[in-house]
């Protein structure tokens, strides 16, 4: 479900107030337009230098609150590319979390040839070793499952940590390093999972044909080491969820349905190409 945005200004007082002790007065508010996950989402400079804040919050009676815990909760283990949380607040009928301010890209450019995707690989190559901490957490399984053959769980199982949303509006990009921001679905589940997702974005986000994403998706090693089948799986069930939520009656999705159906029907032909490959092998005198 999206999120009906509003700037800060119109935070009720509470939580204007509750804000501004924690910041100081007089700070630069830049609402963010971008997302459709927080109520309200904002980057307040401080008028005489300081560390920059990034607010987001939803109403505490949201449907959609709970990830927000979510995202508090997994902070303190996530990698050195993640924002650190600051401090959380609950006021005003609002939860709002506090993340350090970044000096980065808006988001990130995943046409092809932009120098953003280097470093975007780079940083989902370390994540998928990185192993999930010891703390509830939903798994691949969770987030995928509905959508897939029940006899498929076994390829979504994993101990790595997953971001499961490299958007490009979740990757922001500064000087020597990127940023993967927004955690509030991680997960548990197998190391090349994340970098297949992105490879999904690389369609939606950056006009890549299927073949393209895959062929850039192959610098990242979870991926090219991962099981063609699993790959397969993992899209058809990506582009499964957004063609119920098309379905459902979410509008402007048509370009994600149809980028995602392309990338999984891809997925599908290169696991039946490996599939006759091995056929053809053990056929073989």
């Amino acid at each position: 479900m999206r999120v009906a945005h509003r700037p800060l200004a119109q935070l009720p007082e509470p939580a204007r107030a509750a804000i501004t002790e924690r910041t100081g007065k007089g700070c630069v508010v830049a609402d963010m337009e971008c997302g459709d996950s927080s109520g309200v989402a904002a980057l307040l400079t401080p008028p005489h230098g300081g560390e920059r804040v990034f607010i987001k919050g939803l109403p505490q009676d949201h449907e959609r609150a709970g990830e927000l815990d979510r995202e508090a909760a997994i902070n303190p283990h996530l990698p050195p590319y993640a924002p650190r949380l600051l401090w959380q607040a609950r006021v005003g009928g609002w939860h709002l979390l506090a993340f350090e301010g970044l000096t980065a890209s808006p988001w990130a450019d995943f046409h092809p040839g932009s120098a953003h995707l280097a470093p975007t690989a780079a940083l989902l190559s370390d994540l998928a070793t990185r192993p999930a901490p010891e703390i509830p957490l939903m798994t691949a399984w969770d987030r995928w499952g509905p959508y897939c053959d029940p006899d498929d769980q076994d390829l979504l199982t994993g101990d790595r940590l997953l971001h499961t949303d490299p958007t490009a509006t979740n990757v922001m990009i500064a000087p020597g390093r990127a940023w993967l921001i927004d955690w509030a679905w991680a997960a548990r589940g197998p190391a090349w999972a994340d970098a297949a997702i992105w490879a999904l974005r690389l369609v939606l986000d950056g006009h890549h044909t299927p073949e393209q994403a895959h062929a850039r998706a192959l610098h990242i090693p979870a991926y090219a080491t991962a099981p063609r089948h699993g790959l397969r799986v993992l899209a058809e069930a990506e582009a499964r969820s957004w063609e119920d939520w098309q379905a459902y009656g979410t509008t402007g999705l048509e370009r994600t349905v149809t980028a995602a159906r392309a990338f999984a029907d891809y997925c599908a032909d290169i696991a039946a190409g490996e599939t006759g490959e091995h056929s053809r092998d053990a056929a073989a005198p």
